[in-house]
């Protein structure tokens, strides 16, 4: 059934190619974020603008009449835009609370004023903290570490909170394990590593370079994105979405080398507040309910 769907956050990594993936499934988009973040990605909007079945409104998640009237005849609801960054967010400590929790409750209100029947919140790893087994499932604690972990627990748990008042509001908490992609910001752990080894920096490694994290290609994401919206089993349901092939950071210093044959040295500094050591994401629960299983390696990913 072709629905239409607004995605906060929409100029985004993840929000831009989601909406080229659900425009080629016969869906309309309705692409809402800040004007500063629209304007990083000018030619892509370009070509996405010009389709029909796109729609892109400048606004900002804290306005809640703004977020109110561009959800007007939406079916579904893609919450990805937060305050993200560690160091960021632990600077900016209110802020960050209010913006991925106050926010939340403003798109959640958008979703009720509308009649919004299904709403996708991104959560995130991070809500696991030091997760007490390792692949990490669904079902393990959360006990977050750091600010921005906190702010996505009190948000999953707004969002479940609200199903509970209006049933009719079905959700589905999605836990991202560290998406990547092309024209994703610096201040991501890839994008910034890259960056540094193209401008023959000494790349930053926080910690020994042996910490093992789920690394999952963008492309893999919006599959299983594109798979919750479309079936209502994942309603009401909390999902991992990562890559189950582990990477350490040293290993992946050494596919950048290869790829870009340059060498890098590395930087190694204490680790940061609030670093996990392991994170490995157990996704058979995605597998199971849609048969998601990452096609994109780190490597093929890297090169693209």
């Amino acid at each position: 059934m072709k629905k239409r769907v607004f995605i906060t956050g929409g100029a985004g990594l993840i929000g831009l190619a989601l909406a080229k993936h659900l425009i080629s499934n016969g869906h309309q988009v309705v692409l809402f974020d800040l004007a500063e973040q629209f304007s990083r990605r000018n030619e892509e909007l370009r070509e996405l603008g010009s389709n029909e079945n796109v729609e892109i409104v400048v606004g900002t998640i804290m306005d809640r009449w703004a977020v109110g009237l561009a959800a007007a005849n939406c079916n579904v609801v893609v919450h990805l835009a937060a305050m993200l960054g560690v160091k960021r967010t632990e600077d900016n400590r209110l802020q960050c609370m209010d913006i991925n929790v106050n926010g939340t409750e403003n798109v959640l209100n958008a979703c009720v004023q509308n009649n919004v029947g299904h709403i996708l919140l991104a959560s995130s790893s991070e809500v696991y903290g030091e997760p007490s087994m390792n692949p990490v499932n669904e079902s393990v604690e959360t006990k977050g570490k750091t600010v921005y972990a906190v702010s996505k627990m009190a948000a999953e748990e707004l969002v479940i909170g609200f199903n509970q008042i209006k049933p009719t509001l079905k959700y589905t908490i999605i836990r991202f394990f560290n998406t990547y992609g092309e024209g994703q910001v610096a201040q991501f752990v890839i994008s910034k590593l890259v960056r540094q080894v193209l401008n023959n920096q000494n790349p930053t490694v926080y910690g020994s370079g042996s910490q093992v994290r789920s690394f999952c290609h963008v492309s893999d994401t919006v599959q299983g994105l594109g798979s919750i919206i479309n079936k209502p089993v994942s309603q009401n349901k909390i999902y991992n979405i990562g890559n189950s092939k582990p990477t350490d950071l040293d290993n992946f210093i050494k596919y950048l080398e290869n790829i870009l044959e340059k060498k890098a040295i590395l930087n190694y500094l204490p680790k940061q507040l609030g670093d996990v050591e392991d994170t490995l994401a157990d996704i058979s629960k995605i597998n199971i309910d849609f048969g998601y299983s990452p096609k994109t390696d780190l490597y093929e990913g890297l090169e693209k």
